[in-house]
């Protein structure tokens, strides 16, 4: 996360250090695994990210294309990252970084300057990788396995399908309500919902709903004690690079204490390029994510609710044609 934002710095060009940081997210995929296996993985996954942001940047021109957008990029990332096994953090950074870029109108001709700062964090993910790669000791190669197609990765696991299209309609209606509404960087809510269905149940969702209303909550608060103190550019950026290296701390151990310090640290990002009256934004974020939360733990609670009837039924169904015949 550094690594863009120094360079950003001490060229005197914040956007580079904004939109470099979304390429960042390339480097949370890293794994234990065989060289060739992790550049592929790696590589994959950041030109999903550079794909998302570029297509949410071009919506913006054409509004209504953006909730099609969002659900279809969701979609793709959901059962792609499902069928190849990519676990968690999954398709959520993808739907992230698309959001993020429908929620910031560049001009056409912009576009491939951002674009290449993007980029510029894909290949500090890279290389960071392939730094720690060697550090960590080489991996030993697995033997070679039989390819598996896409369509006989669907044959074996054809509920992915539906968590995909569930996926995405959830995501088009957020998006869809967040634009209704006009809320001020709609994004928010989207990406709070997409957070939200990374949860494996229904219970473990309404844990995380909770966590996460809780934890931005006391973010807000923090944010807003930063937020009455005038921090210099490099001041910023220290704190930007602490708050993020205690998130990805914290993530797996506790969601809700993360949560403390993602929107402060994503408050101060975004006011590295674009000054804002930021105070007036902390109750527009906690809108957003309140919103976002509660539709992604209505949209799971109805899907399993469906799926409940729909196997009760079934089974019902099959044991009267057993008695029948």
């Amino acid at each position: 996360m550094a690594i863009p934002l120094f360079i950003g710095y001490f060229s005197n060009n914040l956007l580079i250090g904004s939109f470099g940081s979304l390429g960042i997210f390339t480097f949370l995929y890293y794994q234990t695994l065989p060289f060739k296996d992790l550049m592929i993985r790696l590589s994959s996954v950041g030109s999903f990210l550079l794909l998302g942001n570029l297509l949410g940047m071009l919506s913006t021109h054409v509004p209504w294309v953006i909730p099609i957008m969002i659900a279809l990029i969701a979609f793709l990332a959901r059962i792609i990252f499902r069928l190849y096994a990519i676990a968690k953090p999954g398709a959520f950074f993808i739907v992230m970084v698309t959001a993020m870029g429908s929620g910031t109108k560049i001009p056409l001709d912009r576009i491939p300057i951002m674009m290449s700062y993007v980029l510029l964090g894909v290949i500090t993910s890279l290389v960071v990788a392939v730094i720690l790669y060697f550090v960590e000791g080489s991996v030993e190669a697995k033997p070679v396995e039989k390819k598996i197609s896409l369509q006989e990765r669907l044959y074996i696991d054809p509920a992915a399908l539906l968590d995909a299209l569930h996926y995405a309609a959830i995501l088009f209606l957020a998006t869809y309500i967040s634009q209704s509404l006009h809320l001020t960087n709609a994004y928010w809510m989207i990406v709070s919902c997409a957070a939200v269905l990374q949860g494996d149940n229904l219970r473990a969702i309404m844990h995380r709903n909770v966590q996460r209303i809780f934890g931005t909550m006391v973010g807000l608060l923090i944010a807003a004690l930063l937020l009455s103190i005038a921090f210099t550019t490099l001041q910023s950026i220290l704190l930007i690079c602490f708050f993020f290296l205690t998130v990805e701390f914290f993530i797996k151990r506790n969601y809700a204490i993360a949560n403390f310090f993602t929107t402060p640290m994503s408050l101060l990002l975004a006011n590295l390029a674009r000054h804002q009256y930021l105070v007036s934004l902390l109750n527009y974020r906690l809108i957003g994510i309140v919103l976002g939360s509660l539709l992604g733990l209505l949209g799971a609670y109805v899907l399993t609710t469906c799926l409940r009837f729909y196997n009760r039924a079934y089974q019902l169904d099959e044991n009267l044609d057993k008695e029948t015949e």
